[in-house]
């Protein structure tokens, strides 16, 4: 995949024949892969580029002043985009300047002089250009007068619920992963390097690691049901995220306890893929019950990642 940063190198000879979808694809979720299908269909049939244009920072940021949780970070979107199976990236950087963009200009400066689309394909809830005036009528009128063709793909639902970035972090929030991995189709995931925690699990049987962690949207306080990806290594696993009510820390902190494993994993960096929730967080009376909780949370946690538990 060609991957470019800004739109100053490209021309309608980068990419020929280019069928280009436009928005900010965080999560890359089963809406916007029937986007990038559509645009890779149209693109094989004209002989031509399938191309995502995206943004980056997220225009919330710019727009509204506030630091949107995200699904993916922008390496993350990266390697989603490529293995979904597109020709192009465009990350093209989302200033104020930009924002106050008319979207007849967007069109005929970027959609058009620039990568000279053969085609646009859509989310039905599209829009573009300063506050946001550009809309789908708008832009099928400037595709049949600037010479490019318009498809705008109906929502995807999952049991009966339209599927959205939006929907997709509350259920993320509330703890439901096993429910965001289905509409993504891949499992969320953190990546943080691992620094010094107070070391309570060592003392307790369970070393874990303590991760710190690359964004700001977090699952729920509870206990988890993990894999564990270094390189090329994968451990199966359990991690709690919360304050540690029972000895009455202050902050979030994420703690993994890696099945099977013996070493040292302090500064390294590992990613968390979460499976399936296993409970909420608990305060504890006396730490034997902790212990208990932990041993029955670690047998339910491999029961879950070995598939002999029905998701639920």
């Amino acid at each position: 995949m060609q991957l470019f940063r800004g739109t100053e190198a490209i021309y309608p000879d980068t990419l020929k024949k280019a069928v280009v979808t436009i928005g900010n694809f965080d999560g890359c979720h089963r809406g916007h892969q029937e986007i990038f299908r559509r645009v890779r269909s149209h693109a094989a049939r004209i002989g031509g580029a399938a191309v995502v244009f995206t943004f980056h920072p997220h225009p919330a940021s710019v727009v509204k002043g506030i630091t949107p949780q995200l699904i993916f970070t922008l390496d993350e979107k990266i390697r989603a985009v490529d293995s979904l199976g597109m020709d192009a990236l465009i990350i093209a950087p989302f200033t104020r300047e930009f924002a106050e963009t008319q979207p007849e200009v967007f069109v005929k400066e970027t959609i058009v002089r620039r990568i000279g689309a053969a085609g646009v394909v859509v989310g039905h809830d599209f829009s573009f250009g300063r506050r946001a005036l550009g809309d789908i009528p708008f832009l099928k009128r400037m595709g049949a007068k600037m010479g490019f063709f318009v498809e705008c793909v109906d929502p995807v639902s999952v049991d009966g619920q339209v599927i959205s970035s939006t929907y997709i972090r509350k259920l993320i929030q509330s703890g439901d992963v096993a429910a965001a991995a289905r509409v993504m189709l891949h499992p969320y995931r953190i990546t943080g390097r691992v620094i010094h925690g107070m070391a309570r699990g060592r003392s307790l049987g369970f070393p874990t690691a303590n991760i710190q962690p690359d964004k700001a949207l977090l699952p729920a306080y509870g206990v988890y049901a993990v894999r564990i990806i270094s390189g090329q290594n994968r451990w199966d696993a359990v991690a709690n995220i919360g304050n540690n009510p029972t000895f009455g820390d202050v902050g979030t902190s994420i703690e993994a306890f890696l099945f099977d494993f013996e070493g040292d994993l302090y500064d390294a960096e590992l990613s968390v893929e979460f499976v399936e929730h296993v409970r909420g967080e608990v305060k504890f009376a006396d730490i034997r019950y902790l212990v208990e909780q932990i041993e029955q949370d670690c047998r339910r946690a491999r029961e879950i990642l070995a598939g002999k538990v029905p998701p639920r």
